[in-house]
């Protein structure tokens, strides 16, 4: 066995003369990486869209800890406030309360940012801030949602690409 070829040596009752007792068969390793489908834009050609760069991925990751460390110390501390957040983190009040907005982001747009499978550009700021119902989320992003992106108890049907406002039935 090599890197592009197995080869097999057959019995002897198999091959008809000696020189056919090796079978040689082509063949290439799978790749150790898991590929990973970027979710597509609106008008983007599958081949010109790129995954978003590693150090902004790491820094969403970190704005996404932040965001649900602190709305949860907001919901279940009565003196907390987002002035002393903003006080005690060395932040302005208004990075505070635009990082808490990503504690709102659709699940699945959230794995799929931990993940990697964001466009490029799909940075923190641009997702700070977007609209609170989930398909929205994905029409101002201008990306496009299929059933599976939208996480729903109930059977919701659309004629589009976007399905329309869950009001029921999401968890």
């Amino acid at each position: 066995m090599s890197r592009t070829t197995i080869e097999i040596e057959l019995a002897e009752g198999m091959a008809g003369d000696d020189q056919n007792r090796i079978l040689i068969i082509p063949w290439t390793p799978p790749s150790p990486h898991r590929r990973r489908e970027i979710i597509q834009g609106e008008g983007d050609r599958p081949s010109a869209t790129r995954p978003m760069r590693t150090e902004a991925r790491a820094v969403l990751t970190d704005a996404l800890r932040d965001a649900h460390h602190w709305l949860d110390e907001l919901t279940t501390s009565r003196d907390q406030t987002i002035e002393s957040l903003a006080a005690r983190e060395g932040k302005t009040e208004r990075w505070i309360r635009r990082t808490i907005s990503l504690a709102f982001l659709c699940p699945v747009l959230v794995k799929a940012a931990i993940d990697g499978r964001l466009p490029r550009g799909f940075g923190i700021k641009r997702l700070m801030e977007l609209p609170v119902a989930w398909p929205d989320q994905w029409s101002a992003l201008g990306l496009r949602a299929t059933r599976t992106h939208l996480p729903c108890n109930g059977a919701i049907t659309w004629a589009g690409p976007l399905p329309p406002i869950c009001r029921v039935g999401c968890s």
